[in-house]
């Protein structure tokens, strides 16, 4: 089977693409730089590296061509949105710009190249409100209420995107399956998901026909750190420790 990972170079699609050529994949990348994968370039078909970040990679229809011709999976986690800091250094239109351009690009390549699966890399930042203590696929997303980073703007492109994406599933019989991610972590670290859980699922969903039109949250139960125990609890240490020589 062949591959193509949108966003491959980097902390999920990376690990996506290991796992993939280790079940023998053939793996394409789309991506404007390596990133995490330099030391396996060499095992890989790259597309768009060293393109410029708003004209290039996805956002350019003639690179993402060449990238999905013949391929039978198409994994889009592909994402510019001004790096990790999310300072909105480049304007909010040409952030919403390239990364709807890009997409609609993936998804039209995919349908006249038959694709036979379409996966999308969203966000349960989609719903918006941390308020609420249970949430499902079935609940209803306002993600002009989320709060903190990456901020609103970043979770209403990514609910448009999803649209985008299950319009061509009902309107051109496009297969395609909606993963909305929780806040993913690699030890050590903090989040909802490990990184591996997230492949997994990508893996599981991959060619299934049960999940063709279907949104799925890719999440687990929170995991809370000593250190925000200390701060609920509002708790100090009643002693001290030296190092004995």
């Amino acid at each position: 089977m062949r591959a193509l990972v949108a966003g491959g170079g980097g902390f999920i699609g990376s690990r996506l693409v290991r796992v993939l050529l280790n079940n023998d994949w053939i793996v394409r990348v789309l991506d404007i730089q390596y990133g995490e994968l330099v030391d396996c370039k060499d095992n890989l078909e790259f597309f768009g590296v060293g393109s410029d970040d708003l004209h290039g990679g996805v956002a350019d229809r003639n690179i993402v061509r060449q990238a999905v011709k013949g391929v039978d999976v198409v994994y889009h986690l592909a994402l510019n949105w001004d790096g990790a800091t999310w300072k909105h250094e480049v304007s909010l239109a040409d952030l919403f710009d390239v990364n709807i351009r890009g997409t609609l690009n993936l998804l039209e390549e995919a349908k006249s190249g038959g694709v036979k699966h379409f996966l999308f890399a969203s966000s349960t930042a989609v719903y918006g409100d941390g308020n609420v203590e249970v949430v499902d696929e079935e609940s209803v997303c306002k993600p002009e209420l989320f709060e903190g980073d990456p901020g609103p703007a970043y979770t209403i492109m990514k609910l448009a995107t999803e649209r985008l994406c299950l319009l061509y599933s009902s309107e051109h019989g496009l297969p395609v399956t909606v993963l909305r991610i929780g806040y993913v972590f690699e030890p050590p670290g903090e989040g909802e998901i490990h990184v591996k859980d997230v492949v997994q699922a990508f893996i599981l969903a991959t060619l299934n026909s049960k999940a063709y039109g279907q949104i799925f949250n890719v999440t687990c139960e929170p995991i809370v750190s000593t250190r925000r125990i200390r701060e609920i609890l509002d708790w100090k240490p009643k002693f001290t420790t030296r190092i004995c020589r």
